[in-house]
């Protein structure tokens, strides 16, 4: 698949969690910290709805790849403890 086609892609993906966020993807937002321009552009553009639209396209395009990574993201913030504790480790 082209760069192009995944980066439309992508952008639908963050419109839609600009909107699961109850926010307006279009709207456009300026942030400021400590008087430092932390951000300034559409909502859908912001690094957080953009980060999850390409684990959610990742997870949809290579699912076997994303289960994994999701997997360890999981046992790591749980630490290996509990799981020895609940019988799995």
């Amino acid at each position: 698949m082209s760069q192009s086609l995944r980066n439309q892609y992508v952008e639908k993906l963050a419109r839609i969690a600009a909107e699961l966020a109850g926010r307006d993807p279009d709207e456009y937002i300026t942030l400021e910290l400590a008087g430092v321009t932390a951000f300034d552009g559409a909502v859908w553009r912001y690094p957080d709805f953009v980060m999850r639209a390409e684990a959610a396209y990742d997870a949809l395009v290579r699912p076997h790849l994303a289960q994994s990574s999701l997997l360890d993201g999981y046992n790591r913030s749980r630490g290996a403890e509990k799981d020895e504790e609940e019988g799995f480790g």
